[in-house]
């Protein structure tokens, strides 16, 4: 009996064996599957990170963008520099955090540069003030928008979301310094007057506090 014991007893440990060989045996497999996967993935990001490197567009400052030779010249030359660092550094981005400062600095920046903007535009009588204020609030609204869409971005979507954001920012502030701030020439010796007490707006002072 207790030799039928002893085999029953070394049977089940020769099955044991057998399972937990078959089922690292499966796992192994599993694991070199799984990062056979990784690697294919990472190997498409980086195509996608390296096409995104060659469409990238830099703004360059130009007589068309010339509105008053000063303050607000200034803050535009200052949101163009940051815009180009965002698109620059397009091909870097892996996810939301890494570009998370330079959002946030394009938006305090863009914000505190609008509200200059309408207040010189207050004290100079620009006719079109309230269309100009409606427009800049639409702007960061649709900054908002594509924050969060950022913020919801993974490895493999990241690069696309970043490039969607660059043209948006580029497009954006070459079209409205064009159509929605070149209107306002003829009132700008007005408006110096005003802007000579305005500090000048770097992109330093534009990130946020650690």
């Amino acid at each position: 009996m207790a030799d039928y014991v002893h085999l029953i007893a070394q049977g089940a440990l020769v099955v044991l064996v057998i399972v937990v060989g078959f089922t690292v045996k499966k796992l192994h497999k599993k694991s070199k599957e799984n990062q056979a996967q990784l690697a294919i993935k990472e190997k498409e990001r980086g195509k996608k990170r390296a096409a995104a490197s060659k469409t990238v567009k830099i703004i360059h400052w130009g007589e068309q963008f010339v509105i008053d030779g000063g303050l607000i010249d200034r803050d535009h030359k200052t949101l163009f520099g940051l815009i180009n660092e965002f698109n620059q550094n397009i091909p870097r981005y892996r996810s939301f955090d890494q570009m998370v400062l330079v959002l946030a600095a394009l938006k305090k920046y863009t914000q505190t540069h609008f509200q200059r903007e309408e207040k010189l535009q207050n004290v100079s009588g620009y006719p079109f003030q309230e269309d100009h204020k409606n427009e800049h609030a639409e702007i960061i609204k649709k900054f908002d928008g594509w924050v969060q869409k950022a913020k919801s971005a993974n490895e493999d979507t990241i690069t696309d979301v970043a490039v969607e954001i660059g043209s948006f920012l580029r497009e954006w502030l070459t079209e409205h310094v064009i159509e929605q701030d070149l209107p306002m020439k003829p009132y700008v010796d007005r408006m110096r007057e005003h802007a000579r007490g305005m500090g000048p707006l770097t992109k330093d002072s534009a990130r946020p506090s650690p």
